[in-house]
Parts: C-alpha cells; structure tokens; sequence
C-alpha cells in the first residue's frame, strides 16, 4: 500500500504542478510577512517576538488549514480550486487559528522547558534534568508524528472538531505506528526538496496533499474492520486477523482510477 500511495501522491503533485504553485506562492507570501512580523516585533519589545510567533502562527495554519479542502478533493481525483480555497477560510478559521496557535505555543514553552532542563544538569549534574529533556523530547517528536494527520481528518470525516482531531490524531499514529513514522519521514523528504525549491514545489501545500493521501488510503484500513465486525462481533479484538488487512482489494478501485503511469505519460501528457 505505501508503494501506491508513493506513486499516487506524486501524479496528483505532478498533475496539479501549477496549482500547487500558486498556492505555495501564497504561503511563501505569509511566512515571509510573519518573518517580518516578528523581526520588527523584536525592535518594539525583547519579549514581543513570542506573541508575535503564536499569532502569525495561527494566521499562516489558518490558511493552510483552509487549503487542506483542496488537498482532499485532490485526494479524492478530484479537481482543486481557489474559489473553494477562499470559501474554506470562511468556515475553518476558527479551528485553524485555534491549532496554530496550540502548535507554537507548545513549543515555545517545549523550547523553554528543554533550556531549562539541560542548564539544570549542566550546573547542578542531576540526572533529573537530563530525563526531564529527553521525555519532553520524545513527546514533541511523537506529536509532531500523530499530528500530520490532524488537518486531514478534518477534511475527511465529518463532525471532527478540535478535540476529535487531536484525539483521532494520536490514535492512529498509535494503531499505525511504523506507516505514521514512514510518512512523517517522507514529509521531511518533502520538505528538504521544497527548501532546496525556495518553497514552490512541492511546499507546504505539497507536503500537505502527502499527508491527506496518505490518511485517505489508511481510512480503507477502518472501514474494513467495520464491515467485518458487523459479521464477526469478535473480530476486532483478534489483533492477528485485524493487522491481516486486504490492501490489494481495498485499493484496487483507486488503481483503477489513477490507472498506469509511466515516464512518457508524465513528460509528454498529451500523448
């Protein structure tokens, strides 16, 4: 399954290549107002930055956030659109604004904590404060992970609001623990290609579709388990047959539907 998900998220990339674009140039456009958002802010207070990190943090998620509407239509082989764009931010803002700010003020006071905790054991030599670091550590890498799929399980299920995403969030890394890290490694990947791309392709808004395919295809996982369950009320407890899952059958309509692509497909498309 990760092999297709592989393939399919870098078709829908290469068939959206100007939409994605364009919409990473608004991104790009945001980050760099916050940029200087923040840099002034320094010059009016020492302590204003901070604030100023968490707002423009929750203005730049809200629009991402209001973007995952097309990242799921393009999920979905469906087409994309500014229109639903702009009509997104109209009913995410709340919630999209809420995660961004949840977001860098956690790690602010993660940043905070880490100093404190390691100036703690190099003065004093406590192990306590090595601990302390290490388990804090530990706790940003794993929700960094869980979260990836917060903004996608908005889009993908209805009647998610802050509190399910975040709950669902965690439990899907933890019921698909290896997949999760796997695409959170490959997100990276991602990113590294967009930094070396000033942002443009695939950018956040590329890294964004990665993560939404990526859930939409794991959903079949749940959705089976659903259907067996009606037939078998035992079945989900039994943890050998519930990992057993028929990822050949579940996504066979969907290699229908991207159908086979090869290289001359992708440089000549209108052949």
């Amino acid at each position: 399954m990760f092999k297709f998900f592989l393939k399919k998220n870098f078709c829908d990339g290469w068939d959206n290549f100007f939409f994605l674009i364009v919409s990473n140039i608004i991104m790009i456009a945001l980050l760099v107002g916050s940029f200087v958002a923040v840099r002034y802010s320094a010059e009016i207070n020492p302590y204003l930055p901070n604030l100023a990190i968490v707002l423009v943090s929750g203005i730049v998620m809200t629009a991402l956030f209001a973007w995952g509407a097309n990242a799921a239509k393009l999920a979905d082989f469906c087409s994309g659109s500014f229109g639903l764009f702009f009509s997104a931010v109209k009913s995410v803002w709340k919630i999209g604004f809420a995660f961004g700010v949840t977001v860098s003020a956690s790690l602010l006071i993660a940043r905070y904590a880490i100093s404190y905790y390691i100036q703690l054991y190099l003065s004093s030599g406590s192990y306590v404060g090595l601990v302390l670091t290490a388990l804090l550590g530990w706790f940003v890498l794993i929700s960094a992970i869980a979260l990836q799929w917060f903004i996608p399980l908005y889009f993908l299920q209805g009647n998610n609001g802050f509190k399910k995403c975040l709950k669902k969030s965690f439990i899907i890394f933890y019921d698909n623990v290896a997949f999760s890290v796997e695409v959170f490694i490959y997100n990276i990947v991602l990113f590294g290609l967009s930094c070396v791309f000033f942002m443009l392709m695939p950018g956040l808004c590329g890294i964004l579709l990665s993560s939404t395919n990526a859930l939409r295809l794991r959903l079949y996982k749940y959705d089976w388990i659903e259907k067996m369950v009606e037939q078998e009320p035992d079945f989900e407890k039994d943890r050998d047959r519930r990992n057993e899952v028929p990822w050949d059958e579940l996504i066979a309509d969907d290699k229908e539907s991207l159908g086979p692509r090869n290289w001359k497909s992708f440089l000549f498309p209108w052949k």
